[in-house]
């Protein structure tokens, strides 16, 4: 159970108390000392008349008064709806410091109610039945209408609810005491789901808006709908929630109850998003399924959470649930696309500017788990700014470890998602882009898995940064790309082959690796860089390619079929290399001359004499390389860093360029500089 739905639930059980279960009797007391036992009890006849005629049932046992402490005691309290779906029990009813009502209102300085049992049937119910329990409830100062509210035309899901935030948003109350809520759901053919709340305290009621909210203690025993067996058999397991602590503040049920409205919320406030809670925290949470896996944590925090009234309406809410609860065992390629539909737009109607939890945990048959920062910022219209994992770390039952030091999603669009996923079942060639707008960009810092493999099972890989980044507004294809691996370091073998056979014959037992490429797109130049692409290993070498393509229309970025098409009047620009060695020279001369039964020096003579040779013999026969072939003796002779460009005589097409397979159409097409300088 996720915190918002813990929280949404919980104001809605308050509403409940405050709006059905405060005012029901307190519309029997006029309030004057002097009155008689026998006026009180007509007077409360009166006012259970009143309920009468406007359609309900309505009884009690007895009235009285006590004029010392101005106090109007109603007991056995009995009111339902016309149709029986919803139904009030209060056991004794206590108001006392009632004012003279002024317009049908009523005035008390406390309001204390006893047994109170709220029922509901029906369509409220899901079909099934829900029940409230409060043993207690204390009201202090409290204003509001003399009797119930009319929950206007039509019932459905929404009527008793609709009664509710009706009713609270004619009430105002200083404070709000309830020792213990007890709450229990039974929709048809579903297990039914418990909850108790102990020591709920509001304050501040005003029309609707509640100032703050504390929970000391929420427990709740559910089955999730569709959920696996723990065992993997028999029913599905039991899941209990408990939460210590919770205090919310800001809250607001003006839009839930244009929610409620029947045929649905209409007008322009029904499509924008409207605040219920300021912020809600929590202390530590657990989740545990009976035979299964248990979760916790330390703390949980929602920030400016709000919702788009229209997205969910009755008939909404009740596709949505069949979907959860009953969902196609062979869905079609139409009921994935309903599903992806029906998501997007429950997610699309919620808002907040921040969740987060703390200090999450996980245990399930001997595996760990643990993350610090469980963070989500900005939701809006189905797009998440950002969502973010610190230190998190876990243990498998083999002893295997792994960590996460930082993983940062930027920009996750729930609408492109879905329209991914309607996809699923009978994708297009084109299917696979839509991941370039699901996401804008991945950042991962100081990752550690298991290797898992012979000798070497015990040795973490490890990433110590993984960035990707991507975007621009030109079409599917994104116009810029920005991609980084750093410090990957692993075991290495010798069938993982050159460089890394050298470094093992040099003692090492573990090489770091980093890649990363640039591209960007000038709509000015219409030119497409790619650069720097660049490969490190480390104690090694490092290996930069930077090039630029020519002539690439904005049409290119359309789709992937437009590139394609574009490719035979794209033109290949200029292309740099540059080879820097960081050691795997020195250890390639000690290893080669070793092998060969020569000394380092002279075996670095003898390659320096061939590389000589073939130079002479490539200024000879290809002048135009003559600068490659001295660049390349230098860097021989003292390893440090070798560049060659390559530039072309003009317009050279790609596509023509790649497939020509000829080595000398590059002598023909481009000229060609080369320089090597010393470490």
């Amino acid at each position: 159970m996720t915190e918002g739905k813990a929280g949404r639930g919980i104001g809605t059980k308050v509403a409940v108390a405050i709006g059905i279960v405060a005012v029901l009797g307190a519309g029997g007391w006029f309030g004057f000392a002097a009155w008689s036992r026998a006026k009180v009890r007509a007077e409360v006849d009166q006012a259970f008349a009143g309920i009468r005629a406007a359609g309900s049932k309505a009884s009690f046992t007895d009235a009285g008064f006590d004029p010392t402490d101005r106090a109007v005691t109603v007991s056995g309290i009995a009111i339902a709806s016309a149709d029986g779906t919803a139904a009030v029990k209060i056991a004794r009813l206590v108001a006392r410091g009632s004012e003279k009502p002024i317009d049908r209102r009523v005035t008390l300085e406390a309001l204390d109610l006893d047994g109170v049992e709220v029922t509901l049937t029906g369509d409220a119910a899901q079909g099934g039945m829900v029940s409230y329990s409060l043993p207690q409830v204390m009201i202090d100062r409290y204003n509001g209408p003399m009797t119930l509210i009319a929950a206007g035309e039509g019932g459905g899901a929404y009527g008793a609810l609709r009664v509710a935030l009706r009713q609270l948003a004619a009430t105002t109350a200083a404070k709000v005491t309830i020792p213990e809520a007890r709450v229990r759901m039974a929709p048809a053919g579903a297990p039914p789901m418990e909850a108790t709340y102990t020591n709920l305290a509001a304050e501040g009621i005003n029309a609707g808006a509640i100032r703050s909210l504390i929970i000391d203690r929420s427990t709740a025993a559910y089955v999730l709908p569709g959920a696996a067996p723990a065992d993997g058999q028999g029913t599905p397991a039991k899941f209990n929630l408990r939460i210590e602590g919770l205090v919310a503040a800001q809250i607001d049920t003006a839009p839930l109850l244009l929610m409620t409205q029947p045929g649905g919320p209409v007008g322009k406030a029904a499509d924008t998003y409207g605040r219920i809670y300021g912020k809600v925290v929590t202390g530590p949470y657990v989740i545990s399924q009976e035979g299964g896996a248990t979760q916790g944590g330390a703390s949980m925090l929602m920030e400016n959470f709000a919702i788009r009234p229209s997205a969910f309406d009755a008939g909404r809410l009740a596709k949505f649930q069949a979907l959860v609860t009953k969902p196609p065992a062979n869905p079609s390629v139409e009921d994935s696309r309903r599903a992806a539909e029906l998501l997007r737009d429950t997610i699309g109607g919620l808002s907040f500017s921040t969740i987060a939890v703390t200090e999450a945990y996980t245990t399930d048959k001997g595996e760990t788990g643990h993350v610090g920062l469980i963070r989500m910022d900005g939701l809006a219209n189905g797009v998440l700014d950002g969502f973010v994992l610190e230190r998190a770390d876990g243990k498998t039952t083999e002893g295997g470890t792994g960590k996460i030091g930082r993983l940062a999603v930027r920009q996750l669009d729930f609408n492109q998602l879905a329209a991914l996923a309607a996809e699923a079942q009978s994708p297009s060639r084109t299917t696979a882009l839509v991941l370039f707008r699901v996401i804008s960009g991945l950042d991962i810092k100081n990752l550690e898995v298991p290797y898992g493999e012979g000798d070497a099972k015990d040795e973490p890989v490890k990433i110590g940064n993984l960035s990707l980044s991507w975007g621009g507004s030109l079409g599917v294809l994104p116009s810029y790309v920005d991609f980084a691996l750093t410090d990957v370091s692993g075991p290495i073998r010798p069938e993982d082959g050159e460089p890394f056979t050298y470094l093992i014959n040099a003692g090492m037992k573990r090489a770091t690796v980093s890649l990363g490429a640039k591209a960007f797109y000038d709509v000015n130049e219409s030119s497409l860089t790619l650069a720097p692409i660049t490969t490190e290993v480390k104690d090694a070498f490092r290996v930069t390619i930077e090039t630029k393509l020519s002539d690439v229309p904005q049409s290119a970025f359309s789709d992937a079929g437009s590139f394609v098409n574009e490719l035979p009047a794209i033109g290949a620009g200029p292309v740099t290399v540059t080879l820097t060695d960081l050691g795997l020279a020195k250890l390639m001369y000690a290893q080669f001359a070793k092998a060969a039964g020569m000394s380092e020096a002279d075996y670095r003579e003898q390659v320096l004499s061939l590389a000589e040779a073939f130079a002479a013999e490539m200024e000879e026969g290809m002048p135009e390389m003559a600068p490659v072939g001295a660049a390349m003796v230098s860097f021989l002779r003292n390893p440090g860093t070798l560049k060659v460009t390559a530039k072309p005589k003009g317009f050279v097409p790609l596509i023509a360029l790649a497939s020509s397979g000829d080595p000398t159409v590059l002598l023909e097409t481009f000229t060609f500089e080369a320089t090597a300088t010393a470490p």
